[in-house]
This record gives C-alpha cells, sequence and structure tokens, in this order.
C-alpha cells in the first residue's frame, strides 16, 4: 500500500497542535495543583503564575506579564508578588516540576511506545530556536533531568507548549494585533474576563478575525520548526505517538 504524502515539519507543527496545548498543561488542571498552592498560602493565579514564571527568576511583575503575554498586567502583578511572598522562585517551580512529573508518571508510564515518544520529544526540544521565547528558554535551562520515559515527556511537553505558546505571541504581534484582541477575536470575551482583563471590550471586527486566522497559520509555522531534526518517518512517528498520549491520558 502507497505511503502518504511525507510531513513537512509545519505541517507536524499543525496536527500535534492540539495534542501539545492539553497534555503540556494537563497536571494543572488536576486538584493537586490546586492543593499545592493552598499549602504555600497561595491562590490559583499566585501559584500559577509563582510556578511557571519562576524560572525567570525575581523579576518585576512587568517581566512576567509580557512573558504569559495573554494575561491582564492588572492580574499577573498582584499574582507574581504574593508568590514572592511564599518563597523563592525556584521552590515554586520544584513544586512545579514534582506535579508535573508525578502526573506524567500516572498517566503515561503504560503508554505504547513511551520511551520512544520520551525520546524523539527531548530532541525536538534541545534544537527549538529559543529567540524571543523567554519561558521556553528558561524551562529548557533548567538543571532537572528526569530519567524514568515518562517523567521526561511530561517535562518535554511542558517545554515545548511554552515555545509555542512564546511563537503564538510573536505570530499576532506580527499581524498587528495585541494580545487581547486576539483573545477576543478567537474564544472571546468570557476567556477574557478568566484572563483578567476587564470589560467594556471592543467588539471583535471580521478583519480581526483574519488577522488571527493568518496568525495561527504563522504559529504552526514557528512551532514546525525544530521538527526539521526529525526525518520523515519519524514526524509521522511523533504525530502518531503524541497523539496516542492525548487519547490515553486525556480522553
Amino acid at each position: 500500500m502507497a505511503s502518504g504524502p511525507a510531513l513537512t515539519p509545519e505541517e507536524t507543527g499543525r496536527r500535534v497542535r492540539a495534542a501539545i496545548i492539553a497534555v503540556g498543561a494537563a497536571f494543572g488542571h488536576e486538584a493537586s495543583f490546586a492543593d499545592a498552592g493552598r499549602r504555600l498560602g497561595l491562590d490559583r493565579w499566585g501559584f500559577y503564575f509563582g510556578a511557571r514564571a519562576g524560572v525567570l527568576g525575581s523579576v518585576d511583575a512587568d517581566v512576567v506579564a509580557a512573558a504569559c503575554g495573554f494575561f491582564a498586567p492588572s492580574l499577573v502583578r498582584p499574582s507574581w508578588e504574593s508568590a514572592l511572598t511564599a518563597g523563592p522562585p525556584g521552590e515554586l517551580v520544584a513544586e512545579d516540576v514534582r506535579l508535573c512529573t508525578a502526573w506524567a508518571r500516572c498517566h503515561l508510564a503504560s503508554l505504547p511506545g513511551i520511551g520512544r515518544l520520551a525520546d524523539l520529544t527531548s530532541r525536538v526540544v534541545s534544537v527549538a530556536d529559543g529567540s524571543g521565547r523567554a519561558l521556553f528558554a528558561a524551562w529548557r535551562a533548567l538543571p532537572y533531568r528526569a530519567s524514568d520515559p515518562p517523567a521526561r515527556a511530561g517535562l518535554d511537553l511542558l517545554r515545548l507548549r511554552e515555545h509555542r505558546g512564546a511563537g503564538h505571541l510573536l505570530a499576532i504581534a506580527a499581524e498587528g494585533l495585541t494580545p487581547l484582541e486576539a483573545i477576543l477575536a478567537g474564544p472571546g470575551e468570557r476567556k477574557a474576563t478568566a484572563n483578567g482583563w476587564c470589560p467594556p471590550y471592543p467588539p471583535a471586527s471580521s478583519r480581526a478575525g483574519r488577522r488571527l486566522a493568518a496568525a495561527q497559520r504563522r504559529t504552526d509555522a514557528l512551532a514546525g520548526q525544530p521538527y526539521t531534526c526529525l526525518d520523515d518517518a519519524e514526524r509521522a512517528e511523533f504525530v502518531a505517538l503524541l497523539r496516542s498520549a492525548h487519547r490515553h491520558a486525556i480522553g
């Protein structure tokens, strides 16, 4: 039987989009994540920003808002400052890593091919361009190396999610959109409110929608760049394994 056309790096980025976004952040939706924050005396957003952006060190909240991008600075500042009062950023990051790897060991250990997925994901992460992607670069530089395949895969998928998210920020800026305009043209006002932006909101225009669609295509291209390190067969294998992980762990 004839094989289909080879996957380009850009098409690979598009096909794994949903899995990278979902699996790379799945541990943050578990009750254990909220419990960990409460143990540290932090609310949901304090722990979220402290654990995610703590890899940047004790920077000003404006730096965190710039790196995270899609959240209102008025939400980020008090949340980040509360996180800094709870302990050194490195301790919050260590807790985030613990939760991420524990989730992966629970949900990915029985996945057929988990060792291969971990190896391919690590290769992709190692060659990904960190330009304009401070959170991704900081997470990749984190001096932590899990030895077991599920934990390695879980942590590297978190890193790839940061790579893709930063690429999306770059893409929407290139299309002339602000993060808030992109949210309103896509998920809408409910998401804008959830991310701390205050109404009244400007109406989403059809032009903004077209720009967002163009930004998404640009994001796929940027996210696909590191898949150049894989050959055609490996790209197809990576897509199949990651989609399987998505179904296996999340459904």
